[in-house]
């Protein structure tokens, strides 16, 4: 898939108490491609708020050969449509409390000539939904933590699959967060990391796999 010639000064995707945050991976080369990964909501706070967890497992499972991804969380301000080049990747998560803002995000993106993927649990039951009123190339049913990654070769070989199903994974397949994308001034940070990694637990608990019985194995993942 061809790349399109660019340079651009991208505006800072996360504020926090502390002030201002530039994720280096919104450094863009001339000639490159960037992969974003959007938590979509109607409402901005501007402030740290708890992030969720899908965007460094994703950032995870992003393949090295497109670089560092985009974590865009609109909780705290809205993507920048600028932002977005032509052959990008641009990831979805919508539930249905925030399933229109990320169509609307989808539609946008496309339109710009993005390659746009939808998971999450509302694009894994409305899956005919997200590929008509979203614009979506692809959807992700189910868990994205494997599944991610043939998403994003495909669309670098511009042949993307239209539904791919990552079904339920166990345990032991869960990728350790990439939490060096987290702000380091982010206030809130070491409450959120806390916050999520209860929710890994639960996660880990709840799948039944072998990993779950031992909290050292847990913990040394999320």
């Amino acid at each position: 898939m061809a790349t399109v010639n660019h340079g651009l000064d991208c505006p800072n995707l996360f504020t926090t108490r502390a002030g201002p945050w530039r994720s280096k991976s919104l450094e863009r080369e001339v000639g490159s491609m960037s992969v974003h990964l959007v938590n979509p909501s109607d409402n901005s706070f501007g402030t740290a708020v708890i992030t969720p967890r899908w965007l460094f497992v994703l950032a995870a499972a992003t393949p090295r050969a497109a670089g560092d991804p985009i974590l865009v969380d609109e909780s705290l301000e809205q993507i920048v449509p600028e932002t977005i080049m032509p052959g990008d990747i641009v990831g979805i998560s919508v539930h249905t409390g925030n399933a229109l803002r990320g169509y609307e995000v989808g539609r946008m993106a496309r339109e710009r000539g993005a390659w746009v993927v939808y998971g999450g649990i509302h694009a894994t039951l409305f899956p005919e939904e997200a590929l008509e009123r979203g614009r979506a190339h692809a959807i992700v049913k189910g868990d994205g933590d494997v599944a991610w990654g043939k998403v994003v070769t495909d669309c670098l070989a511009g042949e993307p699959d239209e539904v791919y199903d990552g079904g339920r994974i166990e345990g032991i397949q869960f990728l350790a967060a990439r939490w060096d994308l987290m702000p380091r001034d982010n206030t809130c940070g070491l409450r959120c990391r806390r916050f999520v990694d209860v929710q890994s637990i639960a996660r880990f608990a709840a799948s039944g796999g072998p990993m779950a019985k031992s909290p050292a194995n847990v913990s040394s993942r999320v």
